[in-house]
């Protein structure tokens, strides 16, 4: 079954975009009205918006070994939470003029120091549609788990990044959906991975 939603972007009116705030995010005040199911026009409502550049995540797997390719590193957003390090996927926004390719490559080489062979699209999601502006866009990438030095702390220094690597068996980065794993890329990551594996390891090792 594919959904197709009631409406379109043309059944939106933007009256007013104001930017209220330009640092590594940006927030804007949008004034809008959109159709709503019985026909009739909202009336006029304010939303703020928290807007950044796309992302990208790549779940990495290496089919021969097994194995996956977890990184573990500080957010500062979950300071309430039990502890700040978060285990996630490799991950970066989409600078301008780059491909998604391009961006997966690239931060899978900065974050976790491998090379990425093969890269299969897995989905796409809106993290947090209500006020936030973002796509987050899925991939499995296909790495040599055994060039892989866990011991080596990776990340860009200028970015203040400070990245631990946890090379795991695929069965046990599943299992760890049983736990919590509080990044949501990294559970729907895990999650489709769970039910696509013996498939994608027929199509990298045919």
């Amino acid at each position: 079954m594919k959904f197709k939603p009631t409406y379109s972007k043309k059944d939106v009116e933007v009256l007013a975009d104001e930017c209220l705030y330009k640092g590594f995010f940006e927030m804007r005040k949008l004034t809008l009205k959109h159709k709503k199911f019985n026909g009739d026009w909202s009336q006029p409502m304010t939303r703020e918006m928290m807007v950044r550049n796309d992302a990208v995540c790549v779940l990495l797997f290496d089919p021969v070994a097994d194995k996956i390719l977890l990184i573990e590193q500080f957010r500062p957003a979950v300071l309430n939470s039990e502890s700040p390090w978060l285990l996630e996927l490799v991950a970066g926004m989409v600078e301008e003029g780059e491909s998604d390719e391009d961006v997966a490559r690239r931060e899978a080489f900065e974050e976790a120091g491998v090379t990425v062979k093969r890269l299969e699209y897995m989905f796409k999601f809106v993290p947090s549609p209500g006020g936030l502006v973002e796509y987050l866009r899925m991939y499995a990438g296909e790495f040599d788990s055994s060039l892989v030095d866990t011991k080596t702390v990776h990340g860009l220094d200028e970015e203040n990044e400070d990245i631990k690597l946890h090379l795991i068996s695929s069965d046990d980065a599943i299992d760890l959906l049983k736990n919590d794993v509080e990044n949501a890329s990294t559970i729907m990551g895990l999650q489709w991975f769970a039910l696509n594996k013996n498939d994608l390891i027929k199509r990298w090792c045919a």
